[in-house]
């Protein structure tokens, strides 16, 4: 990503980007099924079914990643199981992203660790939805927290942060739920056979028909802990 700095204005950047396990600007050329990490450690993100770059919606940058939410497979992004970066044990962090629907099914995935078969199987999903809690999977016991569900043909930004042992939903800033029983206990890693996958979850359940931009997980730092301001500009990549 290139920045056009003005002079004298500081070059943006974030205190805390070494942390930073995947970082999608969702930039690049209308169709394109390339979709870059500009993570301090680069992820390789395939996509699969019709997910691609559209410059149709963007938050930022004039290109997101569009998904149809139809289709067999069903789009999505797609990061291979296993990866480190991904398994947050007993760590703080930060799932967030912008993400513009286009209808309201009920249940629709941002983001999964799971195989939605077994507990132990399944580290955590982001919902986006009106009736569905996002959960985090520990050992043999589910904790889960309501899921942002942001309105149609509209941008939102929407947050999942571990503080200690306190789980935290957002939506546009304004925390939509809390839930205080985690403790001290260390996620689960995910399914070790399917991968970790945005905008669908790896069996084709759950699609998402709309737009995401500006996607970044940073792993041991709970960046939003209280409502807070939306992001007004792209994520640094610095």
């Amino acid at each position: 990503m290139t920045w056009l700095i003005t002079p004298g204005q500081p070059v943006p950047v974030d205190p805390v980007f070494n942390n930073v396990s995947l970082l999608l600007h969702g930039n690049g050329t209308n169709g394109s099924t390339t979709i870059t990490d500009n993570s301090p450690s680069p992820k390789t993100v395939t996509a699969v079914g019709n997910a691609q770059i559209s410059t149709a919606q963007s938050k930022f940058g004039g290109a997101s990643i569009a998904f149809d939410g139809a289709g067999s497979p069903s789009d999505r992004l797609s990061i291979p199981a296993g990866t480190a970066d991904l398994q947050f044990g007993a760590q703080d962090f930060t799932i967030e992203c912008w993400v513009y629907r286009l209808n309201t099914n009920t249940a629709t995935i941002a983001i999964g660790q799971s195989d939605l078969l077994t507990v132990a199987g399944s580290a955590w999903i982001l919902y986006v939805s009106s009736s569905t809690n996002s959960d985090v999977y520990s050992g043999s016991s589910v904790f889960s927290v309501t899921s942002p569900n942001p309105s149609i043909n509209a941008w939102a930004h929407i947050a999942l942060t571990r503080s200690g042992g306190t789980l935290r939903s957002f939506l546009n800033g304004t925390i939509v739920g809390t839930n205080t029983t985690l403790g001290t206990s260390a996620l689960n890693n995910g399914a070790s056979t399917n991968p970790n996958t945005i905008g669908c979850q790896s069996n084709d359940t759950f699609a998402l028909n709309g737009y995401i931009d500006d996607f970044r997980i940073t792993k041991g730092v709970a960046r939003w802990v209280a409502s807070f301001t939306p992001p007004t500009a792209a994520f640094p990549d610095i």
